[in-house]
């Protein structure tokens, strides 16, 4: 065997080893893709999972000692009857829960499904005060997202309507 045909073998045994290495580094990086998706998943649902453990504990917190249940109470059932200070009190309130309800919008926590979201909204409007804090500043919260305020608004008009 002559240099030349060592250097056709040894171009050939080259080319095979960097498809093989290629080859190895394209699994690489399809095990890696697959494993940052499982990790954005995992991380999604984390923060998921933490909005609404916090969105359980605000309205735990409402209820946990007797000045702040007597503030929520009167501020959904009789609103004008609120203090300066337990009025602010109660939009701070109101407003954590408005925050927390964002959230969970954004997070798409359950697809294109709303009924759980619906149902939250639903609870946080149901009573006249909560609609009184919805107009005196809770629209003004939600009017940088069309969508969710388009949704929101819509079952503002329905419990306003029922109400009536």
């Amino acid at each position: 065997m002559g240099w030349d045909e060592l250097a056709i073998v040894s171009s050939l045994v080259t080319g095979i080893a960097t498809l093989g290495v290629a080859v190895f580094l394209a699994v690489q990086l399809r095990v890696q893709h697959k494993d940052s998706e499982r990790l954005h998943l995992d991380a999604k649902r984390q923060v998921a999972f933490l909005n609404e453990n916090r969105q359980q504990e605000l309205f735990i917190s409402y209820y946990e000692t007797d000045s702040a249940a007597n503030v929520f109470w009167k501020g959904a059932m009789d609103f004008e009857a609120l203090t300066e200070v337990e009025e602010n009190r109660y939009r701070m309130m109101m407003h954590s829960m408005y925050f927390l309800l964002v959230n969970a919008w954004k997070l798409e926590r359950d697809g294109s499904d709303l009924r759980r979201l619906r149902s939250a909204w639903e609870a946080t409007l149901r009573h006249p005060g909560q609609r009184r804090i919805y107009e005196k500043s809770g629209r003004a919260l939600l009017q940088r997202d069309p969508d969710i305020t388009e949704f929101v608004e819509e079952i503002y008009n329905e419990l306003e309507s029922l109400a009536a």
